[in-house]
């Protein structure tokens, strides 16, 4: 039961603070949130309803999971700092993608990965409902106890080893951050040419929707996928002429879809 789960968090950012609220809601005892910047942790503390703490050495010790939402960047110095929870054989996880949770080896006997696999924003609350939470750990028990504590927030729960995950975390780049940036482009050349980029909304809208019930191949369309070379012609004219730095990403797109057509 997540009832019986006391939880530290170590960090105080856009993940820290969905993830806290989520576990929050599902019965968890939040213990305390960690953060460097004492402000950032109070504010978090505050709306969690539990103490916070900037200092390593303030750390509850009477916690049974620790769970590190910081950037890559700073795992592995959190899991040197927090070393001396090792004493009290406390399991210690984070929620990275793309770190492996062998990041802990050497500094924990007992680590792991608890990883929702979304984009979070400050903005935008979101429902864990519908996001995939991928876990890990190097003892059997510890996986058991991270899913007890994800099936309490999602029905969407997935154990994925470091190798899995590390494809998964690309693959999530290509489909989130690289169509996310395709779309930036669109909206800076539509604004300069004083067109409103709302027209393409709800089109990225559908494509998403298409998604939960067809699989990617099945629903591309387009010009590439039909073969009409006539159309490609017609965009690689007006791509010369207003945007030729977008020319070889369109020739690009174009083959990786049909390989038959615009040959080298």
């Amino acid at each position: 039961m997540n009832e019986d789960i006391k939880v530290v968090l170590i960090g105080a950012g856009r993940i820290a603070t969905h993830l806290g609220k989520v576990l929050l809601g599902s019965g968890v005892k939040i213990k305390q949130v960690y953060n460097r910047s004492l402000g950032a942790a109070k504010r978090l503390g505050e709306t969690l309803d539990c103490q916070y703490i900037n200092q390593p050495t303030s750390i509850d010790l009477n916690a049974d999971l620790y769970i590190v939402c910081v950037s890559d960047q700073a795992i592995e110095s959190i899991a040197a700092q927090f070393s001396f929870l090792d004493q009290k054989d406390k399991l210690i996880v984070h929620t990275s993608g793309a770190t492996p949770g062998k990041v802990f080896e050497g500094h924990f006997r007992r680590y792991g990965v608890f990883y929702p696999l979304q984009s979070f924003s400050t903005e935008q609350e979101v429902d864990f409902q519908a996001i995939p939470i991928c876990i890990d750990a190097n003892t059997q028990a510890d996986v058991q106890l991270l899913q007890g504590l994800a099936t309490g927030i999602s029905p969407k729960v997935y154990a994925i080893n470091d190798e899995d995950r590390k494809l998964l975390h690309v693959a999530a780049v290509f489909v989130n951050n690289f169509s996310n940036h395709l779309s930036a482009l669109m909206d800076q050349w539509l604004t300069a040419e004083q067109i409103p980029f709302e027209l393409l909304q709800p089109l990225i809208q559908m494509t998403a929707q298409k998604l939960e019930k067809q699989s990617p191949a099945t629903a591309q369309t387009g010009p590439a996928i039909r073969g009409d070379i006539d159309t490609i012609a017609r965009h690689l004219d007006v791509l010369a002429e207003k945007k030729p730095e977008l020319l070889p990403l369109y020739k690009w797109m174009t083959r990786s879809i049909n390989p038959n057509l615009l040959p080298e």
